[in-house]
């Protein structure tokens, strides 16, 4: 998924726009740019991973960039005893949390922003937030 990462990225720095509409994925590109026909083409291959990739972005913090997604092979073991079956459906559940605590930092219960971006990563999910509020966040 990290290599679709990579040719999604590389299209929007050509100046073409992904976005989902329900399960269709609308596009537009520079007209007359090979390249970008091209990345758009490799896409095309892969279209079911390109969806999700696609909501997870849509689900995503603000502030918060995705730069990996490897999701591993389940049963995944991670700390604090706890067995993912479903590393897509946790990926998302936890971007969710992470979005929650970003939006209210004050918030005195749950899992902090560092161990959040902990748990993805224990599940093939690499972030980084492009904010500078972590000694807000990290209580």
């Amino acid at each position: 998924m990290t290599e679709l990462l990579e040719i999604v990225s590389r299209l929007e720095v050509a100046g073409g726009k992904l976005r989902l509409d329900g399960e269709c994925i609308r596009y537009s590109i520079p007209s007359g740019d090979a390249e970008a026909r091209d990345l758009l083409d490799e896409l095309r291959e892969h279209k079911p991973e390109v969806t999700d990739l696609l909501r997870m972005r849509d689900a995503t913090p603000p502030g918060v960039r995705i730069i990996g997604w490897n999701l591993k092979e389940p049963p995944i073991a991670i700390e604090y005893r706890a067995v993912v079956t479903d590393p897509a459906k946790f990926a998302s559940a936890t971007l969710g949390e992470l979005r929650e605590r970003l939006t209210n930092p004050m918030r005195k219960y749950g899992w902090s922003v560092p161990q959040l971006i902990d748990r993805l990563a224990q599940v093939g999910v690499t972030v980084a937030l492009e904010i500078d509020k972590s000694s807000e966040l990290e209580s």
